[in-house]
């Protein structure tokens, strides 16, 4: 039935506003109808959705279909189609538009609706009707095709068949390399066989979340076009059809390598349960990760990393390069060259760095831009930027990033197998970019990939390119050396008390502290925690009972506030309610609790202390909580948006759709009162068969960052809510993923693992950090005091807070506090944490962790709420306040311009029409010319990647030869004409060369 959006809105909207001061008070609503923001982000859902979707295959342009008819439809993604993925990324929204749906709104005939009814009745009775629930993904192959129901289909005359396939995955499982799963079943197989021998044009499409094996599509003979539809929110089947149809020309890229077979990833062999092993993850492949490792060793992906194909052709014309110590720049003209499609092209820049002591991959991605929607003939610049010191390496040795002499080779193109040679950088010596400390230290030795003896890959031309391409020669004395090294020190807290106080420091001889050792694992014993010294500083008592408000006014300091706060109320403000609070009561009328949310803050002392709660929920593919619920035989309503994956996001390339998506999501937060949005998911896609990549970007740390920053941007702009990036770092695989320990170079954590998370700090300000369940190098990640402090705070500048993801893993709150790990959720822990405080957790740790959650509670909207009842005006916006994507992803437009060759068409058509007759009275090299201007003008007009400037000089140049005709043999009265015309030149205003050239003409002219 077609999905119809009633624009209703809802009456709790008016009340969310109703409040002063502009202050929402996130009123319930009993409306259940559509309101209109759901109308408006659902129709959103949908548009985004069109912008990540890849077309990786389109043999004879079957694709796009038309718009109207009969079409086939099977597979169990036509029926079932799979929103997005399970666990903390699902959604709990209204309704989802299957792709059966989606086309059924479109107006088609389907004209196999007899198999996608059997499919559906037999899918529901394996899976009892359900979709999987929070953590769970049916797997339900799909039913054989009958004769039968080939014959039915084939019914009108129908040609174009369109077969789905589904795959799903989420928390706590990986995938497999196995029928159902990266391969495809049996009788998905035989199902496309039949398929494909019955009908003239057959596209398959991709309900993925993550990569699976496409090496059927050129085994199975009639095949036609393949798109990656991913998973796309509760709108996907009517943004698939739209994208079948060239409604919208498919503009997305791969941000994964698809390999040919999945044993050519590099992490392949020892991936989670490949070696029986899902305690220790030795990761051999270091920084070759993704396009990294199959370019370095030339391994032939199905295909590249930045692929996808359009419906349309561009031209990609590089117009300029500069270079300096700063940055490097490239200015590219991009023209739809097609004549029939409107479309959108993205353009990346790639460099290759030198090997020297370290070695380097083959590329890597430096920046990229995304045109707009360029009709035909359309033109657009980009001026793409990135720092100069952005190709440097880390140097474990030197503690720093290093670029090493030698010659740094540009690549501009369109995929990462697909570009040109457009500059070579010749660095003249080394040079350390930015010094730092070396963190996260490595537990064992592990012998890694090497490049050493490998050939890289190569295209037809590119060794001719580097000669020829434009050089620049960069002075290393001119580079500027930054010291980000950080200065916390982790032997070391102070601890605040009034004076009087009799808490003394804690003896941690007698009690020593130790990580805790994860269960069956034989590699990774606890750590004995270093003592480190604390120090009592004394705070002078200036008033009885300080507040959070009295903090905000300046009346008291922060210390004063901490000194004067008990244990059992620190205790309390670290830890966070369970599954959706109510593990103890709201206290204070305008306290404010979400029905479904992951967790609050507590509200204990939201009177006493004015200290409000904060509500936090997932996930990355939108607001994560209860549709519906009763209260007082009352129905409450609170309907989100099911919005697409992670890495459908990611593979639009596009920082603009990213940041709506964020804005859209911010929107939500506000009116359902969530302070903190528990995403984006931002972990590199290490190996495909990670169950939870589906909530991550990309196998690039680059497209990682920039994602993770637009989306931040986005929910951010929003003042008082904010979001928190994760999982920090590290959680590449979900088997055993609460005790698994990854042992990880240095250079590969800063390179890759770590640098997306600097890109979104760095440049879009998050309000939180999740730290991940896994062990980096024996330690568990929340208890990192290098991987909490010294890096985000140390040297990225971090001012939020960072909380455990639930549970933590292997975890405790004594270690997790010191490390600077502030928020402990979603609790439970509150009279452990105040026993252990003065016995092994000092008194400062439990301080610091309370300042930095009140330091962001300060910049809610409930802290601004809270305010306006006591007649504070507070103003907040802290977190709106970022450094933006310039420092990373330096990217602008010109406006789009079209080619008028209007003129030059004109000209053509007159000088076309000139005989032989008239010519032979005509001087012979005017002629000769007009001739010449002639061709020159036709060729220029069916070259359709020619720019304005090109298409006006052509036509100067045949107006110049018509007007030229003039010139009869044996007719003096044009030649005196030009002469009186040209004789009172003056010479000044020309080169010594060009007027002696014009002096002698005028002269024999003149004879």
């Amino acid at each position: 039935m077609k999905k119809t959006y009633k624009r209703v809105l809802a009456t709790s909207m008016s009340a969310a506003l109703a409040m002063t001061s502009m202050v929402p008070a996130f009123a319930k609503t009993t409306d259940g109808s559509i309101s209109s923001r759901e109308e408006k982000n659902a129709e959103l859902s949908m548009n985004l959705a069109t912008q990540g979707m890849v077309l990786l295959e389109n043999n004879n342009n079957v694709l796009p279909i038309a718009s109207s008819g009969n079409v086939a439809l099977f597979g169990g993604g036509a029926a079932k189609t799979v929103k997005g993925g399970t666990g903390s990324g699902d959604v709990n929204q209204r309704s989802v538009t299957t792709v059966w749906d989606g086309f059924k709104n479109a107006g088609y005939t389907i004209t196999s609706e007899s198999w996608l009814k059997e499919f559906s009745d037999y899918y529901d009775k394996e899976t009892g009707g359900s979709s999987g629930g929070l953590w769970g993904s049916p797997k339900v192959e799909d039913t054989l095709i009958s004769d039968a129901q080939i014959e039915e289909a084939k019914q009108g005359g129908t040609t174009t068949a369109v077969y789905v396939i589904a795959r799903n995955s989420g928390e706590f499982t990986d995938r497999l390399n196995a029928e159902g799963d990266y391969q495809l079943w049996s009788n998905e197989e035989e199902n496309l066989k039949k398929v494909a021998a019955n009908f003239d044009n057959v596209i398959v499409v991709l309900n993925v979340g993550g990569i699976i094996d496409t090496k059927f599509f050129h085994e199975i003979e009639g095949l036609d076009s393949l798109l990656l539809m991913s998973q796309a929110g509760m709108r996907g089947g009517d943004a698939v059809v739209k994208v079948l149809n060239g409604e919208v020309t498919p503009s997305g890229k791969l941000t994964d390598t698809w390999a040919v077979n999945y044993e050519d990833y590099s992490s392949s062999e020892g991936f989670g349960a490949n070696d029986e092993n899902v305690t220790q993850e030795e990761y051999t492949d270091d920084i070759y990760v993704g396009y990294r490792y199959f370019d370095t060793f030339n391994v032939t992906p199905a295909y590249e990393f930045g692929y996808g194909l359009s419906y349309t052709d561009f031209n990609i014309d590089v117009k300029d390069v500069t270079v300096d110590e700063e940055n490097v720049t490239v200015d590219v003209r991009v023209t739809n060259v097609g004549e029939k499609y409107a479309g959108k092209e993205v353009v990346e820049v790639y460099f290759s760095a030198p090997d020297g002591a370290l070695e380097k991959p083959y590329q890597e991605l430096a920046t990229y831009g995304k045109t707009d929607t360029l009709a035909p003939g359309e033109s657009q610049e980009l001026t793409l930027s990135y720092a100069t010191t952005e190709m440097s390496s880390y140097s474990q040795d030197l503690a720093a990033y290093v670029m090493e002499n030698g010659d740094y080779v540009v690549r501009v193109g369109n995929s990462s197998r697909n570009t040109s040679v457009e500059a070579v950088i010749n660095l003249d010596s080394n040079k350390v970019t930015e010094q730092l400390s070396n963190q996260m230290v490595q537990d064992e030795a592990i012998e890694t990939l090497s490049n050493e003896g490998a050939t890289p890959y190569t295209y037809e031309g590119e060794a001719e390119e580097i000669a020829k391409a434009e050089r620049f020669e960069l002075d290393a004395n001119a580079i500027k050396v930054e010291n980000n090294a950080s200065e916390y020190d982790d032997e070391s807290v102070i601890s605040y008390v009034y004076e009087g106080s009799d808490y003394t420091v804690v003896d941690q001889e007698a009690n020593p502290r130790y990580t805790k050792a994860p269960s069956g694992s034989n590699t990774t014993p606890s750590q004995l925690i270093e003592p480190y010294e604390e120090t009592i500083q004394v705070v002078e008592k200036t008033k009885e009972n300080p507040t959070l408000l009295d903090v905000y006014q300046g009346t008291v300091t922060m210390e004063e506030l901490l000194a004067s706060l008990s244990i059992e109320e620190m205790s309390y403000i670290v830890e966070g309610l369970g599954w959706g609070g109510g593990s103890e009561p709201i206290v204070g009328a305008q306290a404010n609790s979400v029905k479904g949310a992951a967790g609050e803050t507590t509200s204990r002392y939201y009177e006493s202390r004015k200290i409000p709660n904060t509500v936090l929920a997932d996930g990355p593919a939108g607001i994560r909580i209860t549709q519906s619920y009763k209260e007082n035989d009352t129905t409450y309503y609170q309907y989100c948006t099911a919005f697409p994956i992670g890495t459908l996001i990611a593979q639009s390339w596009d920082k603009d759709v990213a940041k709506q998506f964020g804005e859209a999501i911010g929107e939500e937060m506000l009116e359902m009162g969530v302070t903190m949005w528990l995403a984006p998911g931002m972990n590199i896609h290490r190996n495909p068969l990670c169950g939870r990549n589906f909530e991550y970007y990309s196998e690039d740390p680059l497209v990682a960052g920039v994602t993770a920053a637009s989306t931040t941007l986005g929910v951010q702009s929003n003042e008082g809510i904010g979001v928190t990036i994760k999982h920090y770092a590290g959680n590449n695989q979900e088997n055993n993923r609460n005790a698994v320990n990854n042992t990880i170079t240095e250079r590969a954590l800063r390179e890759i693992y770590l640098k997306g998370f600097e890109i979104a700090v760095k440049t879009a300000n998050p309000m939180a950090i999740m730290t991940s369940y896994n062990l980096n190098n024996s330690m568990p990640a929340a208890d990192d005091y290098d991987l909490c402090t010294d890096i985000p705070r140390g040297e990225w500048g971090f001012n939020g807070l960072i909380m455990t993801d639930w549970g933590g893993g292997q975890s405790t709150p004594v270690n997790s506090m010191h490390a600077g790990n502030d928020l402990i959720m979603p609790g439970g822990s509150s009279k452990s944490i105040a026993k252990a405080t003065g016995v092994t957790l000092p008194l400062g740790d439990l301080q610091k962790a309370t300042r930095n959650v009140l330091n962001v509670i300060m910049d809610s909207t409930q802290f601004k709420k809270i305010g306006a009842e006591n007649g504070v005006e507070v103003e907040i916006g802290k977190f709106t306040e970022s450094a933006g994507l310039g420092l990373f992803l330096a990217a602008t437009k010109s406006e789009v311009t079209s080619v008028n060759k209007t003129a030059l068409q004109i000209a053509v058509d007159v000088a076309s029409n000139i005989t032989e007759e008239e010519l032979e009275n005509v001087v012979p090299a005017v002629a000769n010319e007009l001739k010449a201007a002639l061709e020159e003008a036709k060729a220029i007009l069916e070259n359709a990647t020619a720019d304005q400037e090109t298409v006006d000089a052509s036509f100067d140049r045949l107006a110049t030869a018509i007007q030229m005709l003039d010139f009869i043999k044996g007719d003096k009265a044009a030649l005196r004409s030009f002469i009186a015309k040209v004789e009172n030149i003056v010479e000044k205003e020309y080169t010594p060369a060009t007027w002696t050239a014009f002096a002698a003409a005028l002269e024999t002219g003149n004879k």
